[in-house]
């Protein structure tokens, strides 16, 4: 009897992780069809497949431990900053989806402490949420603070992650953060350049990185490099981080450029 009590636990937890395995695989390919029927008037995609994502990452969140949770955590928050991000331009609507992101890292990074897509993705839902709801509570919240300690973080473990992720979004961080005396003193628009160009030499395609990198530059006085950076992202043809990504992406670099030419 004690044989088959085994057995059938063992059975039991097979079909369980090939379960959870599953959704998070259905769940990829409908985040994988995240910019169909983009809107390139409005530069909004429909949620219908994100909304489809997010629920199907929950359920392998709920039925699944170790690695295959951890997996659906940070796929689960990247498609929040998806969907806040370029499915709605209603502010109140983006602060409701990414509570749900900052939230759902914290709680995963508890249990995943050293987790390279958590930690990064912590750190992306931090910043989008920062900038919804502003410098003052962003600075009490210590947003800046935890978006660097969890990139660098990322780069211990993998500085490849995500197209050199860590090193995108820690530049990024030390270019916007503001310097704020007795409180934040650590960002830097050189140490922004510095890792920018690393992310930029570890994965030169990388559009984001280009249009991150190109404002720092242009801030640093180097406007040659700069503009000859956006130019190149907007003479791209192929579709590179995704349809809805590149086209939000390509317009911003466009209205950056006028403002530079103005």
């Amino acid at each position: 009897m004690r044989f088959f009590a085994q057995g059938f636990v063992l059975i039991f937890l097979i079909v369980t992780c090939l379960s959870g395995q599953s959704l998070i695989q259905q769940a990829d390919s409908l985040y994988e069809l995240r910019g169909e029927n983009f809107n390139e008037e409005t530069l909004l995609a429909d949620s219908t497949n994100i909304n489809k994502a997010i629920d199907l990452y929950k359920q392998a969140i709920e039925n699944n431990t170790g690695a295959e949770k951890e997996e659906a955590i940070w796929k689960l928050m990247r498609a929040y900053y998806f969907k806040g991000n370029y499915t709605t331009h209603d502010s109140e609507l983006k602060k409701a989806i990414y509570d749900k992101g900052k939230n759902l890292g914290e709680e995963g990074l508890d249990e995943f402490p050293k987790s390279k897509g958590i930690n990064l993705f912590s750190a992306i839902v931090w910043g989008v949420w920062g900038e919804e709801f502003g410098i003052l509570k962003a600075a009490r919240k210590g947003v800046a603070g935890k978006i660097k300690d969890r990139c660098e973080t990322v780069i211990e473990i993998d500085p490849m992650f995500d197209e050199a992720g860590a090193y995108r979004v820690l530049g990024r961080v030390h270019f916007k953060a503001p310097k704020i005396p007795f409180i934040l003193g650590w960002p830097s628009k050189d140490k922004a350049v510095e890792y920018l160009q690393k992310a930029h030499e570890k994965y030169p395609e990388n559009l984001t990185t280009k249009q991150f990198l190109a404002e720092a530059l242009y801030e640093k006085d180097k406007k040659e490099e700069a503009i000859s950076l956006m130019k190149e992202i907007l003479a791209e043809e192929e579709t590179v981080e995704g349809i809805a990504e590149d086209a939000v992406l390509k317009a911003e670099v466009r209205e950056t450029l006028k403002e530079w030419e103005s």
